[in-house]
């Protein structure tokens, strides 16, 4: 009975100890100043984040959705467009359709409305701010253009996948540019890469409307058939195209240093990673033996 009123205060003593001593202060010194570190080298590339709730969960939205996305897209569950569509087998699915180039319409023009408004309305004080919608409204002009004058469509998509696509680019647009119309007041990143992400997006821009002119000349006019691409990086990877959409955001990315667009561009990446490995299976379910096995989805060599 003696012996635990003695243990208690051993054990009172020992978690005072702990608490207190001057090894665990500086141990706790140590883990701030990491934080802290980790905090510079973030601020070294990106704006800090706005004081805005609404961008705040949106880039976290818009990263989980995306990357859900491209793992579902990775395992079997395609966006019903293009190529996909034929996966469909319900019968009122089939009948909720849109001629493909309608359905890139939808999915590009509202974005390109957004754009448009944004330089007309904003007030424009900041280089970055003016880059980024300038950008923006050549990357989805670019893509209406494609649809109407390069691209030969042959299939359909469904009106849930043209709207709720068109949807995700004009929200995660009008962010993009909201969040950096709030940057402006805010310290800049110390790295600036604004000129670096503008040669990053032509390089990437140009490469995607390439690789597109390619596909288109694969299929003569009226010809409904798939064909394997070559020639440019597809040679090397299947989805070519996406890999220089990838190029293209990541140049958005340094022109823009914000948290939102670096979310945006994470998100692209897994989603797109996802579709070029669903389109590389495609491919080889459909050709067999004619398509070379050490072409690889979107990574040249890698994946």
């Amino acid at each position: 009975m003696f012996g635990k009123p003695t243990i208690l205060k051993l054990n009172t003593c020992r978690i005072y100890h702990h608490i207190y001593t001057p090894e665990n202060n500086n141990n706790n010194k140590i883990k701030f100043q990491k934080r802290n570190k980790k905090m510079a080298i973030f601020s070294l590339f990106l704006f800090p984040s706005p004081p805005s709730l609404f961008i705040m969960a949106l880039s976290i939205i818009i990263l989980l959705s995306l990357t859900i996305s491209g793992y579902t897209e990775m395992n079997g569950k395609q966006k019903q467009y293009a190529k996909f569509f034929d996966t469909i087998s319900s019968k009122k699915e089939e009948n909720n359709k849109l001629l493909s180039r309608n359905g890139m319409l939808v999915f590009y023009t509202p974005s390109f409305i957004v754009c448009l408004a944004a330089l007309t309305i904003l007030p424009h004080q900041d280089l970055r701010v003016i880059m980024v919608e300038y950008v923006l409204t050549l990357h989805f002009f670019k893509r209406i253009l494609e649809v109407l004058f390069v691209h030969k469509f042959s299939g359909f998509m469904t009106v849930d996948a043209a709207i709720t696509i068109g949807v995700s680019y004009c929200v995660s647009t009008a962010t993009m540019i909201y969040a950096q119309y709030l940057s402006q007041e805010l310290p800049e990143p110390s790295v600036d890469l604004k000129y670096v992400g503008l040669v990053v997006f032509l390089i990437g821009i140009t490469g995607n409307f390439y690789h597109h002119y390619i596909l288109s000349n694969l299929r003569k006019r009226g010809d409904k058939e798939y064909k394997i691409p070559k020639g440019g990086l597809f040679d090397l990877i299947i989805c070519a195209h996406y890999f220089f959409e990838v190029v293209t955001f990541i140049g958005v990315l340094c022109i823009s240093q914000t948290t939102f667009t670096l979310c945006f561009t994470l998100g692209t990446i897994f989603l797109l990673m996802g579709r070029s490995h669903a389109t590389r299976e495609w491919y080889i379910s459909k050709f067999g033996e004619k398509f070379r096995k050490d072409i690889k989805a979107i990574i040249p060599y890698l994946f």
